[in-house]
């Protein structure tokens, strides 16, 4: 045993060492606390870096000798009753004033014992209980030298004393935190429904029961609880301590009690949905719910009825299928985009028509000796004959130009010759320009023309005592059906039916049957909001050549066209269909789009899109609107 005793400045050492161990027993009074940290360095083997600030006296008295590791531990006491850290630093350790405390540190990954002395900073991370509500609670446990701060973002407090404090003031958090205490509990309600359960709990007590994350609740006063309702299983969730957990599960159990009154009623008026059609589709949903399906059987049956005249809902159903009814007809009945559809059907048509002959005879009109009669290029021969014989001359001539010449014998008509030129030229434009705005995914149609009645049956009035005679009507003119699905409130889809009839001008021959002329396109297509595109057309090119000649003399260069007569008729017709959609999807665009068309009205002439047909362009079919190309 090794004893060490010194006083006033005077150091002596006696003692005796055993085979086991080294101990020293340390007895001090008066002695410089210089020559106390040079001994204790001597024990230890430590080097001490020592501030020149510390000075001083020390009285040390120890009753029972100490190892090397006790010996420490009592220089590290006696310091701190003297005002002094020592604090490791590397190889060596300072020894400054508690003051200074802050500045200097040990690595924080490096471990000391529970019990020690030893300065040193520690990160303590905070489990449920918000750091910042223990720093003013703790702070006063923390030596005035030490350090003390919370963290919000990490949840978690700085702390900067001895080893043995800081192991301490550990144990106090663990039992403010109380990491084990808040648990979840899921509670199935039997007869009560989750959404009124929560709002009676909230009621009675708000500062302490919060509904999820509720901010008006303050989660961390004592006994507070978290409640979350489950309304598809119909089952409460609720987090707290396990007091306040009993407390709240018993008052569930008293409220979760059958209700005198099975379901309730209430009255949903829409605003732009259709009653009829929406209580279809709901009654269909709920009627489509699995047989096994426990979580449905639970919410009980619905009653849905259309009220036509007021456009609403009658709703009779469990408060959890009421909420779920709800929240189907708000996301149902929305305000529906409409679409302009303007369309315009451009149909061009071309006859023309040329026709020479020549005509003669020779004899008399009574006993004509040899002539020729042709009628493809204007009255035949013989007809114009009549007319002379008949004294009416002028009835014998038809269209175009007609030149004739004869010599006379006798009084009576020896050799004549006549020559018929005719040309024509027709132009038709025929322009419908339909428009009609229908409801997203709503068929709209429109029909521009007239009832035509047609013959389909008659009887004689030989053979029946009362004749009659049945017609059916349709209609022949001008028909768009359309289709619009908006996607993505810029492109539209149509489903476009157009068909353009008219009635010919000839009838089938015998009869009184008529005859129409059908042109009709069916397709889908993919449009721009406001985009004009073309449909698609039809270019029709007929061309009919009739020529009547005598054999043989009619195939005479020059000389045979006294022997023939030639007409060509070319008819040429060009068929377009244009349309263009409109998104109308608030009041605004609506209100745009009839000042427009009704402006339109007053801007149109009739001049301006039929008397030039060969300056009619597309621009001109939706006037003051840009064409995409």
């Amino acid at each position: 045993m090794v004893l060490l005793a010194i006083g006033g400045v005077a150091q002596a050492q006696t003692g005796t060492q055993t085979a086991a161990s080294d101990s020293w027993q340390i007895n001090l009074k008066e002695a410089d606390i210089g020559a106390f940290i040079s001994q204790v360095a001597d024990i230890t083997g430590k080097s001490f870096v020592i501030d020149p600030r510390v000075k001083g006296k020390v009285n040390v008295l120890s009753s029972e000798p100490m190892n090397k590791d006790g010996v420490y531990e009592l220089f590290l006491s006696v310091l701190q009753v003297q005002g002094f850290v020592a604090v490791p630093a590397g190889d060596v350790t300072l020894i400054v004033q508690q003051n200074d405390v802050k500045q200097q540190g040990r690595d924080l990954d490096e471990s000391v014992q529970v019990d020690s002395q030893e300065l040193l900073t520690k990160v303590i991370m905070i489990k449920n209980t918000p750091a910042l509500d223990l720093v003013p609670i703790l702070r006063p446990l923390v030596a005035k030298y030490g350090h003390l701060a919370g963290v919000k973002s990490a949840n978690a407090l700085i702390i900067s004393d001895h080893a043995n404090n800081i192991f301490r003031i550990e144990q106090i958090i663990d039992r403010l935190d109380r990491s084990g205490s808040e648990e979840l509990e899921v509670i199935q309600l039997k007869e009560a429904w989750v959404g009124n359960v929560v709002t009676m709990l909230q009621n009675l007590d708000p500062a302490k029961v919060s509904q999820g994350n509720a901010a008006g609740a303050n989660e961390n006063t004592a006994g507070s609880i978290r409640v979350v309702a489950d309304e598809r299983s119909n089952r409460l969730i609720i987090k707290g301590e396990k007091s306040a957990r009993e407390r709240i599960r018993k008052l569930i159990e008293d409220l979760d009690q059958p209700s005198y009154f099975t379901g309730s009623a209430r009255v949903m008026r829409l605003q732009y949905a259709d009653a009829k059609k929406l209580a279809e589709l709901l009654n269909g949903l709920l009627s489509d719910a699995p047989a096994g399906d426990k979580d449905n059987q639970a919410k009980g049956k619905a009653g849905i009825h259309a009220d036509e005249e007021l456009n609403a809902l009658v709703v009779r159903a469990e408060p959890s299928l009421m909420k779920e009814i709800e929240e189907l007809v708000s996301a149902l009945d929305v305000r529906r985009a409409q679409v302009l559809i303007e369309s315009a059907i451009v149909e061009v048509t071309g006859d023309i028509s040329d026709a020479l002959g020549f005509q003669w005879f020779s004899g008399d009109l009574d006993q004509p000796v040899g002539g020729t009669s042709f009628s493809n290029a204007g009255p035949s021969l013989s007809s114009i004959a009549g007319s002379i014989v008949s004294g009416n001359p002028s009835a014998a001539l038809g269209s175009g130009l007609t030149l004739g010449g004869y010599s006379e014998s006798n009084g009576q008509p020896e050799f004549g010759l006549i020559m018929q030129a005719l040309s024509t030229n027709t132009n038709t434009n025929l322009l419908s320009t339909p428009s009609i705005m229908t409801l997203d995914n709503q068929e709209a149609e429109i029909i521009v023309g007239q009832n035509v009645p047609f013959l389909t049956g008659s009887t004689a009035s030989s053979t029946n005592t009362n004749p009659f005679t049945t017609i059916q009507r349709q209609d022949v003119g001008i028909t768009l059906k359309v289709k619009p699905h908006i996607h993505d409130g810029t492109a539209i889809r149509l489903e476009v039916e157009a068909k353009a009839e008219s009635v010919a001008q000839t009838t089938v021959a015998g009869s009184a049957d008529l005859i129409t002329n059908k042109r009709s396109l069916k397709t889908m297509i993919l449009a721009d909001n406001e985009e004009t595109i073309v449909l698609g057309g039809l270019i029709r090119d007929d061309m009919r050549e009739v020529e009547s000649k005598v054999p043989l003399l009619g195939d005479i260069p020059l000389l045979g066209w006294l022997f023939k007569s030639k007409s060509v008729t070319q008819v040429k017709s060009n068929l377009m269909v244009f349309l263009r959609p409109t998104i109308v999807n608030n009041s605004g665009v609506s209100r745009d789009v009839t000042t427009e068309k009704f402006n339109g009205i007053w801007e149109f002439t009739v001049s301006d899109k039929i008397g030039n047909s060969n300056d009619t362009t597309v621009t001109d079919l939706f006037k003051g609107l840009p064409v995409t190309r």
